[in-house]
């Protein structure tokens, strides 16, 4: 299958947090569930990529709570940020203050769904989105394997 991802097993959650762990498909489906409704991805340029009618995963949040990062001293978090790796070696950086404390947190979201059905091959089996940006192609991560915490 040409353009297709390898199906990521798991996503890792490492870096300066409290309990790293592993989250595969039936761990993330455990998370409180959010939905997009029709979603628009566009580039960094404004050129359309994709129409989508509806995203389905768990919060970026979710997920780095579950492993204990928000316990740690705000002094710490303030100093954080969150590398997203994709299969293909493409990067989302977020920082704590974006994910904790604004609007972007609320809907960056780690997908396990499109359209209600798994994610198409070339988006692999998890994937990211930040569907508070104003263009979401850069944000868009394809086969994401890992979520590394680093403090600056």
């Amino acid at each position: 299958m040409p353009n297709a991802m390898r199906l990521t097993e798991a996503l890792e959650v490492v870096g300066r947090m409290p309990r790293p762990s592993s989250f595969g498909i039936h761990a993330l489906k455990g998370l409180p569930r959010h939905e997009l409704g029709p979603t628009e991805i566009l580039c960094y340029t404004g050129r359309h990529v994709a129409q989508v009618e509806s995203y389905a995963g768990a919060l970026l949040v979710d997920i780095l709570d579950a492993c204990g990062f928000a316990e740690q001293p705000r002094s710490l978090l303030k100093r954080c940020v969150v590398v997203a790796h994709g299969q293909d070696g493409y990067q989302s950086i977020f920082s704590w203050s974006e994910l904790y404390n604004s609007t972007i947190g609320r809907k960056a979201m780690v997908l396990y769904e499109k359209n209600s059905e798994a994610l198409d091959a070339h988006l692999g089996s998890i994937c990211l989105i930040s569907a508070n940006d104003a263009r979401l192609g850069p944000r868009h991560l394809r086969g994401l394997t890992q979520l590394l915490v680093r403090e600056l």
